[in-house]
């Protein structure tokens, strides 16, 4: 059997691990300095979904989900303050009585704007901007996050999908990315759009010029 996990050997300032995947259980010793995280980060959630008795009726309970939502943030890459700050902002829009699940917490952890990309409303509205054919080759992205995102819900698809069901897609995706970010990747950069050709000389001249070409032309069809 494999030696219990200390919380503060990986939680550090709650800079807490890189993502394991698909790691066997192991018990989790929470250390004097994650404890008084997540004791913070319950009583948040207390504060935030009024019927948590339901999901914590002991104290018991409440602190063997204490272990497991540590074990689970081990898991799913959480790996700053900033993240668990983002979680709970999303947490207090919910408007809803009962505590999530640790995977959806973990999945408001991930909100965009902590690695600097706009929230998601405005990244879905760039992407369905930078995807209609009138954009092709002018298409501009903010971020290299808001394109591979769009690619990965497929132009063509989320071109045609109603609001609410291309939301929901192009979401996932920029979860991703996201997720990506959190572990250190470098994406790949978006397409960078041509800039308009430069205008040629603005002078008085040349405007009187331009003028008197237009003025020779009309007077040319009147004989």
């Amino acid at each position: 059997m494999s030696a219990p996990t200390h919380a503060g050997d990986i939680a550090g300032n709650l800079e807490l691990v890189p993502a394991v995947h698909h790691a066997p259980a192991k018990a989790v010793m929470i250390d004097p300095v994650t404890k008084k995280v997540v004791d913070d980060l319950f009583d948040r959630l207390k504060g935030i979904f009024t019927g948590w008795r339901a999901t914590w009726p002991t104290e018991a309970e409440e602190n063997q989900s204490k272990r497991e939502w540590v074990a689970e943030f081990m898991r799913g890459g959480i790996r700053s303050m900033e993240q668990i700050q983002a979680g709970i902002r999303t947490a207090a829009k919910q408007r809803k009585e009962y505590v999530p699940q640790v995977g959806v917490f973990i999945g408001w952890c991930f909100a965009p704007e902590v690695f600097g990309l706009p929230p998601l409303e405005r990244a879905y509205a760039q992407a369905m901007r930078n995807i209609h054919p009138s954009q092709a080759g002018f298409a501009r992205w903010s971020h290299p996050a808001i394109y591979h995102a769009a690619v990965a819900s497929g132009f063509y698809t989320l071109s045609r999908l109603e609001r609410s069901l291309g939301m929901k897609r192009f979401a996932e995706k920029y979860e991703d990315q996201c997720r990506r970010l959190a572990r250190g990747e470098v994406l790949p950069p978006a397409p960078v759009a041509a800039l308009p050709a430069p205008a040629g000389p603005r002078t008085p001249e040349v405007g009187n010029a331009a003028l008197a070409e237009i003025r020779n032309r009309l007077g040319g069809r009147r004989g």
